[in-house]
């Protein structure tokens, strides 16, 4: 196995989260400052344009309206990723930055949630729905925790 963060890995993984938290929401707030809930700003078009907007579901809009519902699954899904991977972050560097981009973004997006009533998404690609940074930072670090999971479970063969 190879050799992991060690005894720092609470501390890396806690800044690894509060980082991610601070830069989603300074991101949502230099774009709400900039922009009103509907209006897009181009930056590489067609590639990418900044179109703020209010998800009160979540990925795709699913759930849309069901806000404490999905404020409430998402903070019990990162706290049993927490526990899931507890003994693991400590051994393994995939684990521990990916569970501190799921940590921070999904903190992120419950902090919109509880003071907005729902989640500030801007980041527009074509054919695709608008997202943000905490998205982004979940699906990476979940891609983290999943290829750590197949690269262990082949080496357990």
């Amino acid at each position: 196995m190879r050799q992991g963060p060690g005894r720092g890995g609470a501390a890396l993984l806690a800044t690894l989260a509060v980082l991610v938290v601070f830069l989603d929401q300074a991101a949502k707030h230099a774009v709400m400052q900039t922009l009103s809930f509907g209006q897009t700003l181009p930056i590489l078009p067609p590639l990418l344009r900044l179109t703020l907007h209010r998800n009160t579901g979540i990925a795709f809009g699913l759930l849309g309206g069901a806000n404490a519902l999905v404020g409430m699954l998402a903070a019990l899904t990162a706290l049993l990723l927490f526990a899931f991977h507890r003994d693991r972050w400590l051994a393994d560097r995939r684990v521990l930055v990916g569970l501190g981009l799921v940590l921070g973004g999904a903190v992120g997006n419950l902090l919109d949630r509880v003071r907005w009533g729902f989640v500030v998404d801007f980041i527009e690609l074509p054919y695709w729905p608008i997202f943000n940074l905490a998205d982004t930072c979940i699906v990476i670090g979940g891609g983290l925790l999943a290829l750590s999971a197949i690269r262990s479970a082949q080496g357990e063969r």
